[in-house]
């Protein structure tokens, strides 16, 4: 990724903060900061929260949204009362003058939005809600990715390799009589495995524990020019974090600079959330099998093809 592209989007990102008011800490034209909108905003969706509900929310720290709830409540926007669970914590409600002025602040922001998105066509409407949407869960991810890391495997992770394998082939019921790559003698030396010139394996850490992995390897029975990923395996604590997105994304960018013109895979039905994960990168469904890599009974073949 070039630095020019990183400066560009973060410049991008400044200019609708200032234009959102958000610099200026003001949300609306009558003086809610924007921790206090943001609460007003997320309150007015439930029945109540907890000021730590707010908080975790809003990405602040428990003060902030104590003090943001607190001056909602001198305002009359928000009323409190004591937790039925737990005495000492209060749960926060939003009145009815706060639901009105939720909907001054949605009317306030409506019209900036409504106005920006007139001056652009239909198509460009749409780039720009699906944009939106794919950064936004991209910097989430981030987030919640915070804490894990990705490496090449060494051989001192042979062992964790392996029992990852294992364990989420048996959780989704990928059994290697069947045929499964659960059975591949290299499960268990992963490291030599990959270990040859245009091979790479790396593993998915989380304080010192492996936790997943997936590799790229020369398609098997091929003619060189295509390389497939293979052994992409994911315990519970890795998914929904978008781990193997940055992977599979690690894994094109390896194959990409070793010259493979595509990459291909194999997988099954079971792995919905890697198919929908294939499918959203641009690798294309193929009819009928490349190589020989010896997993007739995965069903679905997917191949990504470099520009």
């Amino acid at each position: 990724m070039k630095n020019g592209q990183v400066r560009q989007v973060r410049q991008y990102s400044r200019s609708l903060a200032r234009d959102w008011k958000l610099v200026a800490n003001r949300a609306d034209s009558q003086g809610l900061s924007v921790s206090e909108a943001h609460s007003l905003l997320e309150l007015s969706t439930v029945e109540s929260l907890s000021v730590q509900d707010v908080a975790d929310i809003l990405l602040i720290d428990k003060s902030n949204a104590s003090r943001a709830l607190k001056s909602l409540g001198k305002q009359g926007l928000v009323d409190f009362r004591a937790n039925n669970t737990d005495r000492r914590a209060k749960d926060v409600f939003i009145t009815d003058a706060g639901r009105d002025r939720v909907t001054k602040v949605h009317a306030e922001a409506d019209e900036q939005v409504s106005c920006a998105l007139g001056m652009l066509g239909v198509r460009e409407r749409e780039m720009v809600e699906r944009g939106l949407h794919t950064y936004a869960k991209a910097l989430r991810y981030c987030r919640l990715q915070e804490g894990f890391s990705i490496r090449p495997i060494t051989g001192e992770d042979d062992l964790a390799v392996a029992q990852v394998i294992r364990v989420v082939s048996e959780e989704y019921g990928l059994r290697a009589e069947d045929g499964y790559a659960v059975g591949d003698p290299s499960v268990d030396h992963m490291s030599h495995a990959y270990a040859d010139e245009g091979c790479r394996y790396w593993v998915v850490e989380r304080e010192g524990r492996v936790v997943g992995g997936g590799g790229v390897a020369a398609l098997q029975g091929g003619t060189g020019s295509v390389c497939e990923l293979q052994k992409m395996y994911f315990t519970s604590e890795c998914r929904g974090r978008g781990l193997g997105r940055k992977l599979v994304l690690k894994g094109l960018e390896f194959a990409r600079s070793c010259g493979y013109e595509a990459c291909y895979l194999e997988t099954t039905g079971e792995l919905r959330e890697a198919v929908s994960l294939y499918e959203a990168l641009g690798f294309e469904r193929q009819d009928n099998p490349l190589g020989d890599t010896g997993h007739e009974v995965c069903e679905l073949r997917y191949l990504y093809r470099f520009d």
